[in-house]
């Protein structure tokens, strides 16, 4: 078994790795990363390991930044001293949720739940049973009624190019070039739409894969996408252009 650890406090890095050596000598510690930014070169380079433990607040921010462009594929025990991002772990293919400090007893029950889940045999797929499960479980948004004046229309959402916000407010392109205004949280609509058709590029930018026209390379290792009819650029942000480029060769 191979494990990455990332964690940007040294002593709660240490601790964890006596814990690993501990429970099984033979465990593999591949990398201990301490950013989203070393997650995202490590992770384009290197194969997935059996097992990631991840600290969320890092050097350069939350975790789930690169966690949402499924970066990280493999099955993750989260280890923080925050108590209010269960939702986000346990969608973000997380089996456990430690709190620290983190004691050995409760290490090794995530390690054996771990275990019971993964038998050597049979090694599973977490990231393509968590995109099954969605896809039975929630069905995406076709929809978006908008008010206009004092009339509502309904947005097809097929029709939509991409998707901008700012300060709460969503603004949808269509095929035509007509932008429409509509209020909802962003990380919600995202959460709404099909990943295999839409894709968040960076914060507040999400693109239709049908419209996109042309991708070129751009500075820091991001990309400039061109839609269909639209005369600017929508830019990826570092942490999603790994996420972005997986998408498109699906």
């Amino acid at each position: 078994m191979d494990i990455v650890l990332i964690e940007d406090e040294s002593l709660n890095a240490e601790q964890l790795l006596f814990y690993i050596s501990k429970y099984d000598p033979s465990i593999v510690v591949k990398a201990v990363l301490k950013s989203n930014k070393e997650i995202i070169e490590w992770f384009a380079v290197n194969p997935a390991p059996s097992l990631a433990f991840c600290d969320i607040n890092l050097l350069d921010g939350n975790i789930f930044s690169s966690l949402h462009h499924n970066i990280i594929t493999c099955p993750i025990i989260f280890t923080t001293a925050f108590d209010n991002f269960y939702q986000e772990a346990f969608d973000s293919n997380g089996i456990a949720y430690l709190l620290k400090p983190i004691s050995f007893r409760s290490f090794e029950s995530a390690m054996d739940k771990f275990n019971r889940l993964t038998p050597a045999s049979a090694p599973v797929d977490w990231l393509t049973i968590s995109s099954v499960i969605k896809k039975l479980s929630v069905p995406y948004k076709e929809r978006i009624p908008v008010k206009i004046n004092m009339n509502t229309i309904l947005l097809e959402v097929k029709t939509i190019m991409y998707v901008s916000t700012n300060l709460g407010i969503c603004k949808a392109t269509d095929h035509k070039g007509k932008t429409y205004e509509f209020r909802q949280k962003f990380s919600e609509l995202v959460e709404s739409l099909n990943p295999d058709i839409f894709f968040q590029i960076n914060r507040g930018e999400i693109v239709n894969i049908n419209f996109i026209e042309l991708i070129e390379p751009y500075f820091n290792d991001r990309l400039s996408i061109k839609i269909t009819n639209h005369p600017g650029r929508l830019i990826t942000s570092v942490a999603s252009t790994p996420g972005f480029r997986k998408w498109i060769d699906r």
